[in-house]
């Protein structure tokens, strides 16, 4: 018994220096963080959507052993939100409506930046967004939306004039494995005033302007034929003019020639406008 106690006691103190070596590593990656914070313009939003999802494919691809890929993924997000959060003021605006009412998409955005992420809720996806350009807050946090919105906040983004936010994330960034017949999980958009970078795997959002009685299959075989392949059509909204909000393939930008030749032929499609992007988020399979 003695001896068992000593082992134990001896892998105890394993543990303990273990611990130790984390902490002096995150306590040395806050100092660097600092170090890169202290280059950028004050004015900058310290948020790089790409850079953080580079670094989690990188560890998730090379992580060996028992420990669960989905908990690294895990405590990587509350690292980053929590170093997000020491370069400059951030503050989330959430939006607290939603099949899944105001936990769902307030868990989201905490899973995402951390739990000590400040954060301010409103009543609709709108009042957020407009929070976002009004400079209460870094960046927007929102349901995905769905057809039966009277007024559909993701309009506004396709807008010339002021500052208009882009999508640049979409969460859950680890998938969920939904059982059948359960609720599906809340899923939700990250909106900041920054363009979406490229990561390698990316999806972009695109609203598409065309006619009223075009369908959702006949869209995504006029956008197939020009290379231009629907992974998704989140939304629709039906007024003078039909707007579909399409997720696509890739890592597309205005100028896409692929975009421009749709648009040129002007049947059925009038007009197409990116309006963000992220990287494609892990499937459970992934961190299986």
């Amino acid at each position: 018994m003695s001896q068992d106690k000593s082992s134990i006691d001896s892998l105890r103190r394993e543990i303990d220096r273990i611990d130790d070596a984390i902490h002096d590593l995150l306590m040395k990656r806050t100092e660097v963080v600092a170090g890169i914070a202290a280059t950028k313009p004050p004015e900058v939003v310290p948020l790089r959507p790409a850079r953080e999802a580079a670094v989690l494919r990188r560890l998730v691809s090379r992580h060996r052993g028992a420990f669960p890929k989905a908990a690294v993924v895990r405590i990587w997000r509350e690292i980053m939100g929590a170093l997000v959060g020491l370069q400059g003021p951030f503050t989330m605006a959430v939006c607290d409506e939603g099949p899944h009412g105001p936990a769902g998409i307030i868990e989201l955005a905490h899973g995402h930046f951390g739990s000590v992420a400040a954060s301010v809720a409103f009543r609709t996806p709108g009042q957020a967004v407009r929070a976002l350009t009004d400079g209460q807050a870094a960046v927007a946090v929102v349901p995905l939306p769905g057809d039966q919105e009277a007024e559909p906040w993701w309009l506004s983004l396709t807008f010339d004039t002021g500052v208009v936010p882009r999508v640049v994330a979409r969460l859950p960034f680890a998938g969920v494995d939904t059982p059948k017949g359960a609720p599906a999980a809340a899923q939700g958009l990250v909106l900041a005033c920054r363009e979406h970078d490229e990561t390698g795997d990316d999806r972009t959002l695109l609203v598409v302007e065309t006619a009223p009685d075009l369908s959702r299959d006949r869209l995504r075989a006029v956008l197939g034929a020009a290379g231009i392949e629907v992974t998704d059509l989140l939304a629709v909204h039906r007024g003078p003019h039909r707007l579909h909000l399409v997720e696509v393939n890739g890592h597309l930008v205005a100028a896409d020639p692929r975009l421009s030749a749709v648009v040129a032929a002007r049947d059925p499609v009038e007009r197409a406008s990116v309006v963000g992007g992220y990287a494609t988020p892990f499937s459970p399979q992934a961190l299986a």
